[in-house]
């Protein structure tokens, strides 16, 4: 029998193995700005920046305010999600909610002066005071509804709320200050509802019996429901211009769709910006700035 004491044999043993190699986070998006230009056909994009630089960490959403000098998003320091915005001109963040719940997807009002969201505290959509952020307000209180909201898009003149439901796959109007409920449609896509520029329409994604996925609209008064435009590609995130044109992004390209034009174009290619990839965009109400949310290339 050997009387080499254990702890030796141990010490060889942890000199012997390797050192595990440690998780490497997931790429995060960042929040691009880029300049746009509306007349272009070719390279629509110009004098891009990230905005965000924080490649291991959530920041997205982003929705940009009524003067167009600021965007507000969601950003997360890798536990808790919140409201930020980002000025322009400053290239400074601010921090506007401190919630122990999660927002996502902020829509700032007409005035600027509240943002909905969507809340962690029901799972619903909830408005929030620039100048009293610690006291939110149930939006969809007062019509009952509470149902878990995924997305939604709010139209402030009517009152009128459109929101894809988290679970049931499906889009229902509601109401800001009413009892009101109507089902829309099922089969509705993940993406953000959309209140149409220069009308009370909302748009929604469809994906249709044939397994077409299309772009429609629904008339809030008449509860009628109209196809727009099929998808580009796959991803069903998409906004609209304010010259009414739709933006949608597919791996990096930019694509544009305009009323009785046929199909969509390529008007810009992210990859000659340094994105490797990118999902979402929001487009500024003057038309002159859009935000992209997309991941850097290496």
């Amino acid at each position: 029998m050997s009387n080499r004491p254990p702890l030796t044999i141990l010490g060889s043993l942890a000199l012997a193995t390797p050192a595990l190699a440690q998780d490497v986070p997931e790429p995060q998006p960042d929040i691009f700005l880029f300049a746009y230009d509306a007349s272009a056909s070719d390279d629509a994009l110009s004098g891009g920046i990230n905005t965000t630089n924080r490649p291991t960490l959530y920041d997205n959403q982003p929705f940009f305010t009524p003067g167009g000098d600021s965007f507000v998003y969601s950003r997360s320091d890798g536990a808790q999600t919140d409201v930020w915005e980002y000025d322009i001109a400053s290239g400074t963040h601010t921090q506007i909610t401190r919630t122990p719940e999660n927002e996502y997807s902020p829509t700032p009002s007409p005035d600027n002066r509240t943002i909905s969201v969507v809340f962690e505290r029901n799972r619903s959509i909830w408005q929030v005071d620039r100048a009293d952020p610690g006291n939110p307000v149930w939006l969809l209180e007062t019509a009952g509804v509470d149902e878990p909201v995924g997305y939604f898009a709010r139209n402030h003149a009517s009152g009128d709320v459109l929101f894809w439901s988290r679970y049931g796959f499906n889009v229902a109007l509601s109401h800001a200050g009413e009892q009101a409920y109507h089902f829309v449609s099922g089969h509705a896509v993940p993406a953000s509802p959309h209140l149409i520029p220069g009308t009370s329409e909302f748009s929604f994604v469809h994906r249709q019996t044939n397994e077409e996925v299309w772009i429609k609209a629904v008339d809030p008064e008449s509860r009628a429901v109209r196809p727009i435009t099929p998808i580009a590609g796959t991803n069903a995130n998409y906004t609209w211009a304010p010259d009414g044109s739709i933006l949608q992004i597919e791996g990096t390209q930019l694509h544009r769709w305009r009323e009785g034009a046929e199909g969509w174009e390529v008007i810009a290619d992210l990859a000659h910006h340094g994105l490797a990839s990118a999902t979402r965009i929001a487009v500024s109400p003057d038309g002159t700035r859009v935000a992209v949310v997309g991941i850097a290339a290496d």
